[in-house]
């Protein structure tokens, strides 16, 4: 059964979750917006869905993307959660499943096999796919208009290890690069993926021990 959320100083404020997805469309606008500005602003961060099982971190929450597009001068906003297998598993049960980054031991038996992607740190638009991140797994993919969740992506079978949330991308040549790091040998992959979204290079980078 779902618990209320504790009284928590991640837990408030900026860190407080919002427990609803939706639409709002045609915004009430103070001003005018310029025509010139047409787009779609992501955004990524950490909302958990239920009130966490001991002690909590934001890093912790289910990744829940923010879309804000401004066209033809008008404003539109809307948001979902990252349908993580995670997020999934626990919607199943209706509470909080796993231990976190305070406290990995308190995860419940029942989720024993089950990997807590939240997809909750960034959001990347490259190679026509738009990128849900989290340091310690694969990425999850989007639709870039309705935010729904697509699934774990893995650059077609090429991607052999997670993918950190905080790649960069080449201004000239549109090429992203970016690293992955596991807790499991080999312990350290380095990446470039082209402007259409293909790996191109993949180096294992040999490192004693994964720290």
């Amino acid at each position: 059964m779902s618990q209320p959320f504790p009284d928590d100083p991640f837990l408030r404020g900026n860190y407080g979750p919002w427990p609803m997805e939706g639409d709002m469309h045609d915004l009430v606008v103070d001003g005018e917006i310029p025509r010139e500005l047409d787009g779609t602003l992501y955004r990524n961060g950490p909302n958990p869905q239920f009130a966490p099982r001991g002690r909590y971190h934001w890093f912790d929450g289910d990744g829940m993307v923010h879309a804000f597009t401004l066209r033809d001068g008008k404003a539109h906003y809307r948001n979902r959660w990252v349908r993580t297998l995670k997020f999934n598993f626990e919607r199943e049960h209706g509470e909080a499943l796993f231990g976190g980054l305070s406290d990995w031991t308190n995860t419940d038996p029942r989720a024993e096999g089950v990997f807590p992607n939240a997809a909750n740190t960034n959001i990347i638009f490259h190679g026509d796919k738009l990128l849900a991140l989290w340091e310690a797994g694969p990425p999850h993919e989007l639709d870039p208009q309705t935010l729904a969740t697509i699934g774990p992506y893995d650059f077609n079978g090429h991607l052999l290890s997670p993918m950190t949330a905080h790649p960069k991308i080449d201004p000239q040549t549109g090429e992203m690069l970016f690293f992955g790091y596991s807790p499991f040998p080999p312990y350290l992959h380095y990446y470039v993926a082209d402007a259409t979204g293909q790996i191109t290079r993949s180096e294992e980078i040999e490192v004693p021990v994964s720290t």
